[in-house]
């Protein structure tokens, strides 16, 4: 099994789709809860921030067809 998202899912995640956005979440949700530790713990305020700027990244993000 791959583990690169496929070009389609975020060619289309970049263009708001819903379902998209959240694949691309899913991906990364390891790496989102590991770099949002804390002491340990996972601090939710920057899991969120996190969050928030992977999905700006994401729609700032375009692509030259």
């Amino acid at each position: 099994m791959s583990q690169l998202l496929p070009y389609e899912t975020i060619v289309k995640a970049s263009e708001g789709d819903p379902e998209a956005v959240a694949a691309v979440l899913s991906h990364y949700a390891g790496y989102i809860r590991t770099y949002s530790k804390m002491d340990g713990h996972i601090n939710v305020e920057m899991q969120e921030y996190i969050v928030q700027k992977l999905i700006e990244s994401l729609f700032k993000f375009r692509f030259d067809r």
